[in-house]
């Protein structure tokens, strides 16, 4: 999983994958963590059921994402019928690193609530901001990938790569390269030559 600015995109993420090759998925670190969380999720439900794009593809993913965070057995008795209030979802958010939107949507998915109580929720979250922006003191830390950084640590440290190898290697640009991870900055370096 790789960070990337999206933000001129709007896009959340998306994944490459290369045959014989694990798939990578670049995720918009501009998002909050609970959105990059259901994103995550989203991107993996189509790596394990889509080898073809179809017109179902993206609902079907979100229903993966879902069910992966928040599932049906687990939830239930947390959202289920008068109890769920905005407050509650508000204490919910962190418990389930989802957002409250995230949960209310389950909520009605899984049918613990009914149409009207789903109908009124969505009114006050909208009333109170929350469809866009929900509490800032609810906002979770962005989980960090290990991976990628873990491979260029390796290359550069121990494999005694530089960062103009490993860019042309990765058939990258170094700026991209430095944009993604913190690298070294270029060094002048003395080579023995015979």
């Amino acid at each position: 999983m790789v960070h990337c600015d999206f933000a001129a995109l709007k896009v959340d993420g998306f994944t490459v994958q290369i045959p014989d090759m694990p798939p990578c998925i670049f995720l918009n670190r501009n998002m909050p963590a609970d959105r990059q969380r259901f994103s995550l999720a989203h991107e993996q439900g189509n790596v394990v059921m889509h080898q073809v794009p179809s017109p179902e593809m993206e609902a079907e993913a979100n229903e993966f994402a879902s069910a992966l965070l928040i599932p049906t057995r687990d939830i239930r008795p947390h959202i289920s019928g008068r109890r769920l209030t905005i407050q509650r979802l508000a204490v919910l958010k962190p418990v389930w690193r989802v957002s409250m939107a995230a949960l209310l949507y389950r909520a009605k998915e899984i049918s613990a609530i009914t149409n009207n109580q789903s109908q009124y929720l969505w009114r006050q979250m909208s009333s109170m901001g929350y469809r866009r922006s929900e509490p800032p003191e609810l906002d979770l830390e962005v989980e960090m990938p290990t991976v990628l950084p873990e491979i260029v640590r390796l290359h550069l440290e121990e494999l005694g790569y530089s960062v103009s190898d490993l860019a042309h290697a990765l058939h990258a640009r170094e700026d991209d390269l430095r944009t993604l991870h913190p690298l070294p900055r270029a060094t002048a370096q003395l080579r023995v030559v015979k």
